[in-house]
């Protein structure tokens, strides 16, 4: 969905929007502080198996759960959730980012490709048959209408969830971007800091908020600081560069997943899970078998070690 909206838009500047140390294994497998607390677990820690999943949807609406361990994605089903009520219809809404809250949630975005009506966020139950989609009251009246999303603790160790978005009216890896916090309850923002770029988010137990900051010669991660706005970003390898089509991000057991497939000027036909650690270190490469991502979100129960 990243590359569709900013081709049409006529934007430039972008094409379009672990487990620690186990060596490189190119496979071919295939949020407002909201109260959202881990009440529905089977675990010690209050966590459902499902919760430590990492999540991602495809422009096709196919929802994907995402085994980190393995490296292997099994498909949950087809989103039908109803976006589309404006004047392009629904055959123009796809999803563009997703999050999930620690009761395996997923919050989707989903926007306009002809950036005419305004986006939507449904609530997806990933657990139940059907997977059903909830509307949610969020219309972007804030400017914040294409974002990247991630849930973080507010506290070290705790099992509150903020939810934090990024982006702004529309994507590009080098103008500003809004960082903000989205409650999932009254669905209002609140703008933190400005960015430059157009991050995927994602968070963790120990209270951290991270961003992949895709870009054609320079991509970066980094820990963002959720008072100031300020990125501590590294370098990430030359496998990655190159024009970005879509993107989506996520963290699991002290590493980060990038889900990336950049443009044409690329032999990338699909998008590629790139595992690399906090110092923006390849670990390994997994082929997603045609899939094109465009939205990945994992809860705060994912673990931050892998024990």
């Amino acid at each position: 969905m990243k590359r569709t909206v900013l081709a049409l838009l006529g934007i430039t500047a972008v094409s379009a929007c672990g487990p620690s140390s186990r060596g490189d294994n190119f496979g071919t497998n295939d949020g407002g502080n909201n109260g959202s607390g881990s009440n529905n677990g089977s675990g010690g820690d209050g966590c459902s198996a499902a919760s430590k999943l990492i999540y991602t949807v495809d422009q096709g609406n196919v929802l994907y759960s995402f085994d980190a361990t393995t490296k292997t994605f099994a498909s949950l089903g087809t989103l039908n959730c109803p976006a589309g009520s404006g004047s392009s219809g629904a055959a123009l809404y796809e999803p563009f980012s997703m999050g999930v809250d620690r009761n395996s949630q997923a919050y989707v975005l989903y926007v306009d490709q002809n950036g005419i009506d305004q986006p939507q966020v449904f609530k997806v139950d990933t657990t139940a048959s059907g997977i059903p989609c909830t509307a949610t009251s969020f219309n972007g009246a804030s400017g914040l209408a294409e974002f990247g999303m991630g849930f973080s603790t507010t506290t070290a160790g705790g099992d509150v969830d903020q939810l934090f978005i990024a982006g702004g009216a529309a994507v590009s890896t080098t103008s500003p971007s809004t960082l903000a916090t989205l409650n999932v309850t009254t669905m209002a923002t609140t703008n933190i800091h400005s960015l430059t770029g157009s991050p995927e988010l994602t968070g963790n137990a120990n209270a951290e908020l991270w961003g992949f900051f895709p870009d054609a010669t320079n991509p970066k991660i980094g820990q963002i600081n959720k008072t100031t706005g300020a990125v501590a970003s590294v370098n990430l390898p030359a496998s990655m560069k190159g024009g970005p089509m879509d993107w989506a991000f996520a963290f699991y057991g002290g590493n980060y997943f990038v889900f990336l497939q950049r443009d044409a000027n690329t032999s990338d036909t699909d998008t590629t899970v790139y595992e690399v650690t906090p110092a923006g270190a390849l670990v390994g490469m997994t082929s997603s078998n045609g899939k094109h991502i465009v939205g990945a979100g994992v809860s705060t129960c994912a673990p931050v070690v892998i024990q």
